[in-house]
């Protein structure tokens, strides 16, 4: 009997050939994406009064997971139209646990009564069980709606990053003495002054942190989410107290925009993970695929490898068309 041929294909050539498309969630507005313990996990608006995620081995096994229901909302000051959800894996008084933090009111929607809220997992597992925790109310200042929660940790402090109405939409930042608890009232971190921020309406909201060999970064949304020049600028810390406005700069440019030649419009309210083996930094986001797309649930997930500049600043290049192949981020397992 003659002996069977086997090809032995490198290794690396195998990994090189696993590739993905978007979108990851064709209606994921305001997406969060993690990588932990072997899995990605997502989790989006849904405009309703759940909150879901979905769980996968692969970033493009996202797409089929299913939309699985981890917490039901029934206060009446927060119990529907959930949108803008994260999860953070934060110290708290019995060790680490996931802090899920949303933005929800009353319903029918009011957008007045919209407010940040968080939940507190049991052990740590990003899917739960979860327990409703607290209502994240400035004290001093609970005179307006509050959208879009962020953590930062920074020189060993945390805080809470979000967006409020003052006229304009400028972003804001709260310290926390624990991740549900606030130190101190909110201050202004950055506010619409560029043409670029105010297509549609004057704003800044989404905040997102993205630290790298002892740089930090906020990267944020502007412009009105309606129209397709909703895009994404960026705030650099440059030492001192982080609650003061001065401490950060502001690019006078967009870093991640609209691309007509790909079909993206309004990319925006992004998020960061990591590859599985951490040698990869990824935005996930949303955006349309039209022109004429709004702000709506019809905004799709997506999912893209950037990198850095020589000067550490990061690159994120341009939003690419839905369908292109993406290889991997490095490190995924084959399933």
């Amino acid at each position: 009997m003659a002996a069977a041929l086997i090809t032995l294909v490198p290794v690396g050539q195998a990994r090189a050939a696993a590739t993905f498309t978007n979108p990851l969630d064709r209606n994921g507005p305001d997406p969060w994406l993690q990588y932990y313990n072997g899995y990605y996990y997502l989790a989006a608006t849904t405009w309703n009064s759940t909150i879901t995620m979905r769980k996968s081995r692969t970033l493009g096994g996202l797409a089929t997971a299913p939309e699985t229901v981890i917490f039901n909302l029934t206060r009446p000051n927060g119990a529907g139209t959930m949108w803008a959800p994260e999860f953070h894996l934060l110290d708290g008084p019995n060790g680490k646990r996931w802090y899920f933090y949303y933005t929800a009111g009353r319903i029918p929607f009011n957008l007045g009564s919209q407010r940040i809220h968080v939940l507190e997992s049991a052990g740590t597992d990003p899917m739960g069980p979860y327990n409703f925790k607290a209502d994240m109310l400035d004290p001093q200042q609970d005179n307006t709606w509050e959208l879009d929660p962020s953590i930062l940790q920074l020189n060993g402090k945390l805080y809470l990053l979000g967006t409020f109405y003052n006229g304009s939409q400028p972003n804001f930042i709260r310290p926390l003495s624990n991740p549900w608890t606030a130190s101190g009232t909110r201050r202004i971190l950055s506010s619409p002054t560029y043409s670029w921020e105010t297509v549609g309406g004057a704003v800044n909201e989404g905040a997102e942190v993205l630290q790298r060999n002892g740089k930090t970064f906020i990267v944020f949304s502007a412009s009105h989410c309606s129209t397709p020049d909703y895009k994404l600028g960026i705030l650099t810390y440059n030492g001192g107290d982080p609650l003061q406005q001065s401490s950060w700069v502001k690019s006078s440019q967009p870093i991640f925009q609209r691309s007509n030649a790909n079909g993206v419009f309004g990319p925006g309210h992004n998020g960061f993970f990591k590859s599985p083996d951490g040698t990869e930094d990824w935005i996930v986001y949303h955006a349309n695929s039209s022109v004429s797309g709004g702000c709506d649930m019809n905004r799709s997930t997506r999912a893209q490898k950037i990198t850095w500049n020589a000067d550490g600043t990061p690159n994120f290049g341009v939003p690419v068309a839905l369908g292109t192949r993406l290889a991997v981020p490095s490190g995924e397992p084959a399933s």
